[in-house]
């Protein structure tokens, strides 16, 4: 992105160290490599620093960038897509597997062992769509859908924000219930196909 060498050259222009230029907008040095190394993207609030320092306009420090950001937001929702179609694929394929096989009375091991083969992909791209989703900052179901139509998802909204907080706890509490949901409703129908077939 164009944005790096921005600050790369303001700075360069201005005679700053990188750790001087954090210390000027209240961030890490780390940041600043990171911004200028293209591995983050400052905030609005860091974006509006950055341009009065620089005594430049925010759009000329983000020109060229913004097209490349559509096109990074298009490319990870079409993603997300692919991903969730292996969720469900998946996902319906284990349960599938768990109940025909437990009609044929087979043994325990032999239900599970492929059903969690199946499943398996499954967890890891639901893992997948967390990560996307945190990385892009979309803890509403409002940033996710904007996101998803390859739309600006807002993340810096208030109401975002304040859900991005709980996102970790959320993510365990959300992990723990699935496992426990999950085991008691295959224990509960292993046993009602039982007692049905014996």
């Amino acid at each position: 992105m164009e944005l790096s060498q921005h600050i790369k050259d303001h700075r360069a222009r201005l005679g700053m160290s990188q750790e001087q230029l954090a210390e000027a907008i209240f961030v890490s040095r780390q940041t600043i490599s990171n911004w200028e190394t293209d591995r983050t993207y400052p905030d609005v609030q860091s974006l509006l620093l950055l341009s009065n320092l620089f005594e430049v306009s925010v759009d000329s420090l983000i020109k060229g960038d913004v097209e490349e950001m559509k096109s990074v937001i298009t490319e990870e929702a079409k993603r997300m897509n692919k991903l969730a179609a292996v969720m469900v694929v998946c996902g319906a394929a284990a349960v599938i597997w768990a109940v025909a096989t437990a009609l044929m009375d087979l043994s325990l091991p032999v239900i599970l062992v492929p059903a969690l083969v199946v499943f398996i992909p499954a967890a890891v791209a639901a893992g997948m769509v967390e990560k996307i989703k945190h990385d892009n900052q979309l803890f509403t179901y409002k940033s996710i859908e904007a996101f998803m139509r390859g739309e600006d998802p807002d993340a810096l909204c208030e109401e975002n924000q304040k859900a991005g907080r709980a996102w970790w706890g959320k993510l365990i509490v959300k992990t723990l219930v699935a496992m426990i949901v999950g085991f008691c409703c295959g224990w509960g129908l292993l046993s009602i196909i039982q007692k049905l077939v014996g």
